[in-house]
């Protein structure tokens, strides 16, 4: 089916080599790296795509050994002609079920448990249910009514659960809905998942664990699969949020040119956080058929994404563990994915064909620059050793603003005084302190907070305790998104007056750590678009730092 000569030369090199090492052009040594079975379907690689819309499209994609796509209620329903495609080619189907995520309100402040009146942050919300059942982490709640931006009348600790006190921000979830959601779908034959996330919606853990106990009470067997674009996305990761991560990152600068360290660097630091939190937690590597600076006009008509770039992402992901292989997007109109790209779909078939034959494909050896900054072994880890020097959570509060022209100067109340249980009026609302989780040394401002929008022209604080069994001098190193300032002992030692994205270890610099505890206070204004910083310590030389402790500890 995916070979259509008897026996060519590279499928016999490849099965001579597999799990093992080949002799590549100009005399380097490439590995075979098998997949792991961890998550299959019908007995095969998870293979597939997001956004194929058309009969022609699930075609294509069985044609290119596909054999899941991320689809909704149309590609379940053998009476439709995707659905019918679907079930003609063997395509299952990854259903979404993001609706009972995305465009829902949020707590507009921190609620006791004896509230029976909850006020709600409706920025990009849709329409509230006049009265119902929500979940908050383990309580639900029945509200009798909602007026003036509040629900009414609640009934707290709903169904036997306990009531409890829950953070801002918090997104609501309603079980109800979700449940006959999948009621609907959940019999269908060409079902095989349910997709909970596409990276940032803002506070979603509460959300995301309500939700994968619903899906499970009703469908035990399905996979739920949730998508992370980011280190800071992982603020919606952990346990009971999903069984599989979809991994994806734009892997480009902005002249189209494929960045070596990107995906395999930024997986492995990824993976390696939410393995801390979930042993073996497999993942599929999401890889991008297009990203928008493949789309701007002066790439126009150069060929990017070429196909070596789409190979050479595809063999990062397997290099680092990847357990399938999921493409970005199909059919979009205003933007060329694999759909509208032959040259891709050779790519895309051939790498196929190649796993699904011998269930391995063959990688070159990764670059020197690569093994440098390894975190841990080729073909994964199923718990990476922690990186030292890292805090493991932070206080921090946000967003202050909007700051307009005075950008990181503009001055609020935490950089004047740093109290952990003050509540101050922010860009909308009181904000307060909350104690947030550091993924691999970094924190996702503008993921927990959630649209680009709401975080344009803000600023937030973040602060930590180090505490050194010496005075001693370490160096920070240290990475934002965009505009930075770092005190330590109320010393500033760090202003970064920075526009760009984020990267691990941008920047560094000495301090004096003294024996005891420091106090650390991060301060990041964002101008536009992503938000977020990253932060570690090491000795001079950049090696472990010993000994150090730090509080808050996780939670």
């Amino acid at each position: 089916m995916f070979c259509h000569r008897a026996l060519c030369a590279r499928c016999i090199g490849i099965a001579i080599g597999a799990m093992g090492l080949l002799p590549s052009r100009g005399g380097d040594v490439s590995q075979s790296i098998r997949l792991p079975r961890s998550m299959t379907v019908a007995g095969q690689p998870l293979l597939g795509s997001y956004t194929v819309e058309t009969a022609e499209g699930i075609a294509t994609m069985a044609r290119l050994g596909m054999d899941v796509v991320l689809g909704g209620r149309e590609h379940l329903d053998p009476s439709s002609p995707v659905g019918r495609a679907c079930s003609e080619y063997g395509v299952h189907v990854i259903y979404h079920l993001t609706q009972h995520i995305y465009g829902k309100p949020r707590l507009a402040d921190r609620i006791t448990a004896d509230q029976d009146e909850i006020p709600l942050f409706l920025h990009g919300a849709g329409t509230v249910p006049a009265s119902g059942v929500i979940a908050l982490d383990d309580e639900r709640i029945h509200y009798g009514g909602f007026e003036h931006g509040r629900l009414i009348r609640c009934k707290r600790g709903y169904h036997g659960t306990k009531r409890a006190a829950h953070r801002g921000g918090t997104i609501l979830f309603w079980p109800e809905e979700c449940a006959r959601d999948i009621e609907a779908v959940r019999t269908s034959p060409m079902l095989w998942g349910y997709y909970v996330l596409d990276d940032s919606p803002g506070d979603a853990i509460s959300a995301l664990r309500n939700l994968y106990r619903v899906a499970k009470r009703l469908d035990p067997k399905r996979i739920i699969a949730a998508g992370y674009g980011s280190a800071g996305s992982l603020c919606n990761f952990g346990r009971g949020a999903c069984d599989l991560m979809l991994i994806y990152w734009y892997p480009v600068s902005g002249s189209g040119r494929y960045d070596p360290l990107m995906t395999s660097h930024q997986v492995q630091w990824m993976v390696a956080a939410a393995r801390e939190q979930v042993p073996g937690m497999p993942f599929a590597g999401v890889y991008q058929t297009f990203d928008a600076a493949y789309n701007r006009p002066e790439n126009r008509g150069r060929g990017v994404p070429t196909s070596e770039q789409l190979r050479k992402q595809i063999e990062d992901y397997v290099r680092e563990g990847a357990c399938g292989l999921i493409a970005y997007l199909g059919g979009v109109p205003s933007l060329d994915g694999w759909l509208q790209r032959p040259t891709l779909q050779d790519v895309i078939r051939e790498t196929h064909q190649e796993i699904l034959e011998h269930g391995a494909l063959r990688v070159p050896p990764e670059s020197s620059e690569m093994r440098a900054q390894r975190a841990f072994p080729i073909g994964g880890a199923r718990r990476p050793r922690p990186i030292a020097g890292i805090p493991p959570a932070w206080y921090v509060i946000l967003p202050f603003g909007p700051t307009e022209e005075r950008g990181i100067r503009a001055v609020y109340p935490p950089e004047q005084h740093v109290d952990v249980q003050a509540v101050y009026e922010g860009a909308y609302g009181p904000v307060r302190w909350e104690v947030r989780r550091s993924f691999g040394g970094v924190v996702g401002l503008g993921e927990l907070l959630g649209g680009q929008d709401l975080a344009r022209r803000t600023t937030a604080y973040a602060t930590c305790d180090v505490i050194s069994p010496n005075t001693q001098t370490v160096e920070l190193r240290y990475g934002s998104d965009d505009d930075m300032m770092v005190w330590v002992n109320d010393t500033l030692v760090v202003q970064r007056d920075y526009a760009g994205g984020l990267e691990r270890d941008a920047e560094r610099t000495t301090t004096m750590l003294r024996q005891g505890t420091n106090r650390i206070l991060v301060k990041v204004h964002n101008r536009a678009g992503m938000w977020g910083f990253h932060f570690r310590l090491t000795d001079t030389a950049g090696k472990p730092l010993q000994g150090l402790q730090f509080r808050p500890l996780r939670h």
